[in-house]
């Protein structure tokens, strides 16, 4: 989606990791850095930073693999820059994925809109 890894925070603000870095979103449209460097694959389940294509470019959006996306692994050397760091994982509530998976698109957006009304961070 050409809008994938746009949409983030102002250009030139700063967030901390949890280890206390300061990060300085440096890109257009407030991207960040792939700072989440842990080897996760992007499995069904897990929950992965969208971005454009480019390293270091995400910004507020993210996506739930449904299937193994082993090809979105960011830590692959045989891979192409198109990568993307998992950062979390559903732990409960998939059959509601595996729901949204099959809603109606066309043009790869939903004919009826869906919500998240509620996410818990464990």
């Amino acid at each position: 989606n050409a809008r994938s890894g746009t949409g983030g925070p102002d250009p030139g603000s700063t967030f901390s990791t949890p280890d206390g870095k300061v990060i300085t979103r440096d890109r257009k449209e407030g991207c960040i850095p792939d700072e989440f460097t842990q080897k996760f694959s992007n499995e069904p389940g897990t929950l992965s930073m969208a971005n454009t294509g480019q390293k270091n470019s995400g910004g507020s959006q993210f996506f739930v693999n449904t299937v193994h996306n082993d090809f979105l692994d960011h830590w692959r050397s045989d891979l192409g820059e198109s990568q993307h760091p998992v950062f979390g994982k559903v732990v409960s509530g998939m059959d509601v994925v595996k729901a949204i998976e099959k809603v109606r698109c066309v043009d790869d957006n939903p004919v009826t809109p869906v919500q998240m009304i509620s996410c818990k961070i464990l």
